[in-house]
């Protein structure tokens, strides 16, 4: 879990610069609260996407229903709640997730050249990028079966069992999104206090006009 609230200097920093404005502080600090829990989910996503391989290999390609790999990873980064004005502090969850079927690791047959003829060896899947292919002895593409992959519960037995693999707390502790994220919280909000305070201040000038902010709805 990745908390983003306001520290106690930054609130007295707020509430000096606010002036007139000191009535609103409470929903000024929560406007900026929201920004910066935005741009944490932001950085997660993006340092969780070059990692993790979801992708359908072609051999799967019309069996195994297309899906958006963002949208997929935007669903394990979960901000429980939104700042108000009553309570200016944001939680965010890295799902710790089910384990994916390796079909969305690029799972596909396996096969070698053997003597001039070709052998089936099982199955194969890469659930990072970058890295290597992870063989399914006697593993098989189901495609009666939505494309999963399957293989023997034990040598000779009949019974199937689906082969899954990592999940998504897998990815987030390997890549150390937790510290990312929460380096991230401290950089951006400060950022968002002090745009909240121009705006508040050319909002006094009259140059811009201050709406209710989206952040809160």
């Amino acid at each position: 879990m990745i908390s983003v609230t306001v520290d106690q200097e930054s609130l007295r920093r707020m509430r000096a610069n606010l002036g007139a404005f000191g009535d609103h502080l409470p929903r000024h600090l929560a406007t900026a609260v929201n920004r910066a829990a935005r741009s944490v989910r932001v950085e997660c996503a993006q340092a969780l996407g070059p990692l993790i391989n979801l992708k359908v290999s072609s051999e799967n390609k019309g069996i195994v229903k297309q899906f958006s790999k963002a949208k997929t990873l935007k669903k394990t980064i979960k901000q429980k709640n939104k700042a108000t004005p009553g309570n200016a502090g944001v939680t965010i969850g890295l799902w710790e997730g089910h384990n994916f079927p390796v079909k969305y690791f690029e799972g596909k047959s396996y096969s070698r050249k053997r003597r001039g003829k070709i052998k089936s060896l099982g199955a194969q899947y890469k659930s990072s990028v970058g890295g290597g292919w992870t063989v399914v002895q006697d593993g098989f593409v189901a495609s009666r079966w939505r494309g999963d992959i399957y293989k023997p519960a034990s040598e000779g037995s009949r019974k199937l069992l689906r082969v899954l693999g990592k999940r998504p707390g897998d990815f987030f502790r390997e890549g150390n999104i937790g510290e990312i994220a929460g380096a991230k919280a401290r950089e951006r909000l400060p950022i968002e206090i002090n745009r909240r305070l121009r705006e508040i201040t050319l909002a006094a000038s009259g140059k811009i006009k201050l709406r209710a902010s989206r952040e809160l709805g």
